[in-house]
């Protein structure tokens, strides 16, 4: 368990309870259900969906992909463990079901099985790291109810990880055709992402799949998924970031530039499992190294740059902070403490916690470098602060994004 009683008060370890919850009317209030269908339509095949983003003050939305139904659905798994109201689980086993309809399943193009569309039943491709971010919830699904569905589906994705997701040196390829069973380095079409016809640049963010590839170690025995996996990762994010100073870095999001600047996508996260599969010091140097050095670009009210950065900077601190205290490394982690105490008290401010609209009471801005915009309610920093503040309340011990407790 993360002992936070000396790092925060009882009001503010309250206050990590509440925004956590009101995350979670946010996700039950926009989630398309027989009871509550999006525009009163019924038998949708958006069942079990949740929207990903509301932007204002056109309320112009969308529908959530792979990746977002699989953060929601840890969110309101750990929001379950913590309170013991069912209407969570029911919630996140209702987003289980949307996910799993995404998953390829067609025989007909055997190097597409295994992997997941990346928005919907009828999309034709995937963003390979963010349909690692779908098996991932499907790995919390199996550990929380014990449905042997999902650990069948999050190995079926593994196993088409490693053979077909991935190139010969078992990097993830940017984009995924599956209607022709190929990997590409090219965006596809996706509204609000990246444009089409770019080649994207390899980069850190890309190694964050690795936690998934932990997890599904630590729920199977099956060492391969890190050896073949985690490693080759790992050790090619090493590279990046040696070659890649924090004093030098350049302003850029995911396939701009080699080393993310403020979201990494958990890549440190996975250097710290990396560290704990591998007991390689190398893992854990790096990650430490590079997470003290996160705070050169942290603000001095505690937020940080880039598209939910600063709920992904707190998670790779806390990390870090948990690991050191758990497992007695003896690092000196004083400015990081105190960077943690801001980044948790600023990512407060963030939520919508005034406007009764149910579209947006319970949501997190973000999608803005230190989330100065506050136009766009976004599920990316929703549910990475659900993540963080149950962490940092120490009522339960909250896997989801790291690795311990699994």
């Amino acid at each position: 368990m993360f002992n936070t009683e000396g790092l925060f008060t009882l009001k503010q370890r309250y206050q990590f309870y509440h925004h956590v919850r009101r995350c979670g009317i946010w996700y039950e209030t926009n989630q398309n259900t027989e009871e509550h269908p999006w525009g009163g339509i019924n038998e949708s095949a958006d069942l079990g969906r949740f929207v990903y983003e509301f932007k204002l003050p056109k309320f112009i939305a969308r529908g959530n992909g792979v990746w977002g139904q699989a953060t929601a659905i840890m969110g309101l798994l750990g929001l379950n463990k913590r309170t013991g109201e069912g209407h969570y689980l029911n919630s996140a086993i209702l987003a289980g079901n949307y996910l799993m309809s995404l998953q390829w399943l067609d025989q007909r193009v055997p190097a597409s099985v295994g992997g997941f569309r990346e928005s919907n039943p009828q999309t034709l491709w995937s963003f390979p790291r963010d349909a690692a971010t779908g098996a991932f919830g499907l790995c919390a699904l199996y550990q929380y109810t014990k449905n042997e569905e999902y650990l069948y589906r999050a190995k079926l994705f593994a196993d088409w990880w490693l053979k077909y997701g991935t190139d010969k040196n078992k990097w993830p390829y940017i984009t995924f055709d599956l209607n022709k069973g190929k990997g590409t380095n090219r965006s596809q079409a996706s509204a609000g992402e990246e444009d089409t016809g770019a080649e994207h640049v390899a980069g850190d963010w890309q190694a964050g799949a690795g936690l998934f590839l932990y997890y599904l170690w630590k729920l199977t025995g099956e060492r391969n998924y890190v050896e073949e996996g985690l490693r080759p990762l790992l050790d090619r994010a090493i590279i990046f970031y040696d070659r890649n100073p924090i004093s030098a870095l350049k302003e850029g999001f995911h396939g701009q530039v080699e080393v993310s600047y403020g979201n990494d996508d958990f890549a440190l996260s996975a250097l710290l499992a990396g560290y704990m599969a591998f007991n390689e010091k190398k893992y854990l140097d790096t990650a430490a190294s590079r997470i003290k050095g996160l705070l050169s670009i942290m603000d001095a009210d505690g937020s940080f740059p880039s598209l939910g950065g600063t709920y992904v900077c707190g998670i790779n601190m806390a990390n870090l902070v948990e690991m050191n205290e758990t497992l007695k490394l003896k690092l000196d982690l004083k400015d990081v403490l105190q960077a943690l105490k801001k980044t948790a008290t600023y990512g407060l401010s963030v939520q919508e916690t005034t406007n009764i609209d149910t579209r947006l009471f319970g949501g997190v801005y973000g999608q803005c470098d230190f989330d100065a915009s506050r136009d766009w309610i976004h599920q990316r920093s929703t549910s990475y602060s659900m993540a963080l503040y149950l962490r940092l309340e120490g009522k339960i011990d909250v896997p989801y994004f790291h690795c311990l407790h699994w």
